[in-house]
């Protein structure tokens, strides 16, 4: 199935209004209380009276609907479009406003959902709409794009309806389940449907890399991006993301125990991911039969980086790894996911077959490193921002806003990392950045001094656009310069 066109199920449309305006003291996805140690619950608010061998009715459905839509909400952005400064004529061009909806469910009680990263990915503002027509302004806490999920925050003073996560890796093919969404922002929408497949690990939405999908033919169109996919329990056992661009009803959905592994990481605002140290491939037949394999099975291992985990444990390329740690790795998509979510300094067995005799090894994982999109080490000259300072790869010098700055320049923002210098023909005079802007939000995260905004910016390897959000009087500006060597 490789090759598959997908369509992100986000619907867009254009409004012809220009640069609107947006309070440059207050980023829309500001940093809030901590959130609570447990993010959301296994246990269904109500039994639904159904199981994997009861008969399924209209009523049963009717039932089910009526339990899980309270918790799900359409989801209204806004993102800016264009815009950029043409260098060469010192003008810009119009921008405009692009709204698009997509859905979410609440898991806590005080507020947090989940969507898809792709939903909200840019948006300046967000809103959310609940089932009883209440209309909510939604915070992004957490994202990560490779698996597509994002963690928000509604804060209300009343507590909201949830749905349960439940064990996606307990689900059966031909079981039934049921999607909540607002395709083509029409509003809440059931379809009901099975579970047509699960594993489906070469599809790879945006910029998904760790896939698993669960396939079924439960209607999904564009606008159910975030949406719940759940079970005759009343459980979320998967969260739609994508269709298929050709095929007619086939819908895929992020497994429920993906979320979980995600949920507690996107509650702080930031995903480490743990490291092997390898590349592999498929085991075909031809590569089983070579390898004297009894069966098409495991991840051949074409790589292995030098003083990586991997190599410190013995691993070498030809390697065949059939159990990583407690999992039997049957093809070679499941392997990236379970390094990567295994956790950094956890020592993990590894099962693999060597030259048609079985061995054994312990690794220990590590942190992912820099240049494969892993976490960077913070930069020395953070810890002096008391003078400017280079963003490297940006083509920037920043200095901390200060009170006396602010008064001397007549700056709005309270905070933030103040541009001092911009490099002739660097990326950031490409997006039309100048000296005295202030980076007030780098990829959401709110930026108070310079150390944050160098922190955000050193995860971005080079060639990787940096999402920033500058004031620059009394209005924002959402620039996405590209990182250079």
């Amino acid at each position: 199935m490789a090759g598959l066109a997908l369509t992100l199920l986000v619907t867009a449309v254009a409004a012809a209004k220009a640069r609107p305006r947006v309070p440059a003291v207050r980023p829309p996805h500001a940093a809030r209380a901590p959130a609570p140690s447990q993010l959301w619950t296994e246990t269904p608010k109500a039994a639904t009276g159904l199981s994997g061998d009861t008969p399924v009715t209209m009523g049963a459905f009717a039932k089910l609907a009526k339990l899980i839509s309270p918790a799900v909400v359409n989801i209204h952005t806004s993102r800016m479009s264009g815009g950029n400064q043409d260098v060469r004529f010192r003008r810009e061009t119009r921008r405009h406003v692009v709204s698009a909806s997509g859905t979410g469910f609440f898991i806590h009680p005080s507020g947090y959902l989940l969507t898809n990263n792709h939903v909200i990915d840019g948006a300046v503002k967000i809103s959310v709409r609940t089932a009883d027509d209440r209309t909510f302004s939604a915070r992004v806490v957490g994202t990560d794009p490779r698996t597509d999920v994002a963690l928000l925050k509604v804060d209300a003073k009343t507590a909201f309806p949830v749905i349960p996560l439940g064990d996606s890796a307990a689900l059966e093919i031909g079981e039934w389940v049921v999607a909540v969404g607002n395709p083509y922002g029409l509003g809440h929408t059931v379809t009901a449907g099975i579970v047509s497949a699960k594993g489906r690990s070469r599809l790879k939405p945006g910029s998904t890399r760790y896939a698993n999908f669960i396939q079924t033919d439960a209607s999904i169109n564009p606008g159910n991006s975030g949406g719940p996919l759940v079970n005759i329990r009343g459980e979320v056992i998967g969260i739609n993301t994508a269709v298929h661009g050709k095929a007619q009803g086939i819908g895929f959905a992020i497994p429920s125990n993906m979320a979980k592994k995600l949920v507690p990481q996107l509650a702080t605002g930031h995903i480490e991911r743990s490291w092997l140290g390898v590349s592999v491939g498929e085991v075909t037949p031809e590569v089983a039969r070579s390898l004297r394999l009894d069966r098409a099975i495991g991840a051949y291992v074409r790589f292995v980086a030098p003083g990586g985990p991997a190599a410190k444990a013995g691993l070498r390329p030809g390697d065949v790894i059939v159990r990583f740690g407690e999992h039997v790795i049957r093809k070679s998509t499941d392997l990236p996911w379970l390094a990567a979510s295994a956790g950094v300094g956890q020592r993990v067995r590894v099962e693999l077959v060597r030259q048609g005799k079985p061995s054994v090894t312990n690794v220990r994982l590590v942190s992912l490193p820099s240049r494969f999109g892993g976490k960077q080490a913070q930069p020395r000259a953070a810890r002096n921002t008391a003078r400017d300072v280079a963003v490297p790869g940006l083509g920037i010098r920043v200095t901390r806003l200060t009170p006396a700055l602010r008064k001397r320049f007549g700056i709005v923002a309270r905070t933030g990392a103040l541009i001092v210098h911009v490099d002739r023909g660097g990326p950031a005079e490409a997006v039309g950045l100048r000296p005295r802007d202030v980076v007030v939000q780098a990829d959401r995260r709110r930026v108070d001094t310079v150390r944050d905004l160098l922190q955000v910016s050193g995860w971005y390897p080079a060639r990787e656009v940096v999402p920033l959000y500058v004031a620059r009087g009394s209005q924002v500006r959402f620039v996405m310069p590209k990182k250079t060597r």
